[in-house]
């Protein structure tokens, strides 16, 4: 005889099953409904079901919800008789209507080992079907700043929606530690290479085809794997097993539930390599490529908005140029390669010396710039005095061995007569070259 299945998942709990008997079956928040579902959404009497022997019939009402009952996506509006695969969502709750007898499954998809290609119909499909496990998925991998993070927390929720002993969704930059997972490499890099869902009910069945006894002994019993593809490129992989011989297999919906949630991981970790490019250009944009101080185009955007805010409000702001000595006789010697490194030493140097709010760039050539916030002209010159005692602290390693650096520094406050920023810069480089014409360069 054949008997009314309820599958009944969330995000929040492991699946599970009802078997309908004759009669009424209420469904709602009260403990004391024959099904109960745990959902701030549900009310306390939501639905009632009413399986008939004689008709072989399966009828649902709502019993005037306050946020209603839904089958197959569409709001219950009065009794409405159900089919085997049709869903019924309550809240964050759905239950899937299925049809057993004497043990068996009477509909739905064979549970036969092997693989599925992860086309974009199987992905619609996934995704049409869990719609409720993807809002919450979405929510995590959008909310969460830490990919790692937001990922360990999707696994958590896909494993606990599939009744599943493990789940992990691991990026594509883990793919080379497959064989530290835990789980079958093997077929991990089958799902990864033929871009295709490796499904196996009862791996212990198939130990003498195809997948060796590796996987055997790491006590697995039903396996699931599904790659997540993003722009034609595998970017992420869940994997999910069972262990334990009197689990269930995974089925058809754990199938469409891991294909869903591989493929919302994928987009994420997509969008999060494509904001990671981007700010990789933005900095190749602001910074010099040599030093990583702040180029001289991005220091102009910067000091400007200083420069104004300082005339504004009457606080004080100074500058300060500096350049190397005897640079243009060090890349002769060395070669630019040494003079390259003794650039990136001078950098260095500077940076450990200097406040972190003031803005300290690279202006071309050997010659660096310097924005003192809060500054004026005699603190300005003990900033320059300290400079200069950072740099005869020690010679600068380079390949030609260690070379011993001196600076040339001059500094200008900002004052009534200055217009702009130019001119303020224009008086540090006047400083700069009357300091340099003091210190004649020997020989």
């Amino acid at each position: 005889m054949a008997i009314w299945v309820l599958s009944i998942r969330s995000p929040w709990h492991e699946p599970r099953e009802y078997y309908l008997p004759t009669g009424k079956v209420t469904l709602g928040r009260k403990p004391d409904n024959d099904i109960v579902i745990a959902d701030e959404s549900a009310s306390r009497l939501h639905a009632e079901l009413e399986p008939d022997a004689a008709s072989g019939t399966l009828t649902i009402r709502d019993l005037g919800s306050t946020n209603g009952t839904y089958v197959n996506r569409e709001r219950l509006t009065g009794p409405l008789p159900l089919n085997i695969d049709d869903q019924i969502r309550i809240g964050q709750h759905t239950l899937t209507v299925g049809r057993r007898e004497h043990g068996e499954a009477k509909s739905g998809p064979v549970q036969l080992p092997g693989t599925k290609p992860l086309t974009r119909d199987l992905v619609l499909e996934a995704v049409d079907q869990h719609a409720v496990v993807l809002y919450e998925v979405a929510m995590r991998l959008n909310t969460i700043i830490d990919l790692d993070t937001a990922l360990k927390d999707v696994s958590d929720l896909a494993r606990t929606a599939m009744g599943a002993d493990r789940c992990e969704v691991i990026p594509s930059n883990r793919f080379e530690q497959l064989g530290d997972l835990g789980f079958s490499a093997s077929l991990a890099r089958q799902a990864i290479e033929q871009r295709a869902v490796v499904f196996i009910p009862d791996l212990a069945a198939e130990m003498d085809t195809v997948y060796g006894p590796s996987s055997m002994l790491l006590n697995l019993r039903s396996v699931l794997c599904v790659p997540g593809v993003a722009a034609d490129e595998v970017v992420a992989l869940t994997y999910a097993y069972r262990t334990s011989p009197t689990s269930r297999p995974f089925d058809q919906q754990d199938i469409q539930l891991a294909v869903a949630v591989s493929h919302q991981a994928a987009l994420t970790i997509q969008r999060s390599l494509l904001l990671e490019k981007a700010q990789r250009l933005e900095q190749l944009a602001m910074n010099d490529s040599l030093t990583g101080l702040h180029n001289r185009r991005h220091f102009l955007e910067l000091a400007d908005k200083e420069f104004q805010r300082a005339r504004r409000y009457n606080r004080p702001l100074a500058a300060m140029m500096l350049d190397i000595d005897r640079f243009k006789r060090v890349n002769d010697t060395y070669g630019k390669t040494v003079g390259d490194q003794v650039l990136r030493g001078v950098a260095d140097r500077c940076r450990e010396s200097l406040r972190e709010a003031n803005l300290l760039a690279r202006y071309g050539g050997d010659e660096f710039i310097v924005l003192l916030l809060e500054c004026d002209l005699p603190t300005a010159q003990r900033v320059a005095t300290r400079l200069h005692r950072r740099m005869a602290i020690g010679p600068i390693e380079t390949d030609a061995g260690p070379l011993s650096i001196d600076i040339s520094t001059g500094c200008a406050a900002l004052v009534e007569d200055c217009a702009n920023l130019q001119s303020l810069i224009a008086l540090a480089d006047a400083a700069l070259y009357l300091s340099k014409k003091a210190r004649p360069e020997p020989g």
